[in-house]
């Protein structure tokens, strides 16, 4: 029973060290890097929102289309990129139209979302299981992530995000967070891919409850 009520105390996802956060190769997709700040408790690793932001001038939302941007030594199939990239673009269309409505055209009053897969890997499903399930598993997978600030089978994905304003292209937020699977029993059964959807689900939820704030006025800093 113990051991259950560990399970589920733990992450459903984990976020990476600002470290490798920062260090990881820049895909060139997000508008400025120079604003980039590292973020607060419970923010990205790095981020930035313009102070002068007038975040209730906007009626709508404008999607674009999720770019898929990884290492050539990734080798993941261009479908797999598809399913992963339309996964992340409806998780954020179901959180982000809860705060606006999501439209069809950019334009004036009109909030452009922007977000990129800049690298995703896979979980490893059986050995992924027995580490969330078995308890011995799991003491060696904690030390593990004690040494390396990763568990072992676990998927990850590292996005770059951006909210420009839709007439006049300013850049109004970015983001650049990366985050791996993390150790609930929820994640025991996961696909290969589950990992990363949890995390994309977890950034979606987020940009959705940060634009909320920020309507409400809360401080950009």
């Amino acid at each position: 029973m113990v051991v259950m009520f560990a399970l589920a105390a733990c992450a459903v996802t984990t976020q990476h060290p600002l470290s490798e956060v920062e260090d990881a190769p820049k895909s060139g997709f997000l508008s400025d890097y120079s604003l980039l700040q590292p973020g607060k408790e419970g923010e990205p690793r790095l981020r930035y929102v313009n102070p002068n932001g007038n975040w209730n001038s906007y009626t709508g939302i404008f999607i674009e289309p999720v770019v898929f941007i990884s290492d050539a030594d990734a080798k993941i199939d261009p479908k797999e990129e598809q399913v992963l990239s339309s996964y992340y673009y409806n998780a954020l269309k179901t959180h982000l139209s809860g705060v606006l409505p999501v439209v069809e055209q950019p334009g004036p009053h009109v909030l452009i979302v922007r977000a990129a897969l800049t690298n995703v890997t896979t979980a490893t499903p059986g050995l992924r299981t027995i580490s969330v399930i078995v308890p011995q598993a799991r003491v060696i997978n904690a030390a593990q992530s004690l040494a390396t600030d990763s568990y072992a089978f676990v998927g990850s994905a590292r996005s770059e995000f951006e909210f420009k304003d839709g007439g006049s292209g300013q850049t109004l937020a970015e983001a650049v967070d990366g985050r791996s699977g993390g150790m609930s029993i929820k994640n025991a059964g996961v696909w290969k891919w589950g990992d990363a959807e949890n995390v994309m689900e977890y950034w979606s939820e987020l940009a959705a409850k940060r634009l909320t704030q920020l309507r409400s006025g809360a401080p950009a800093s």
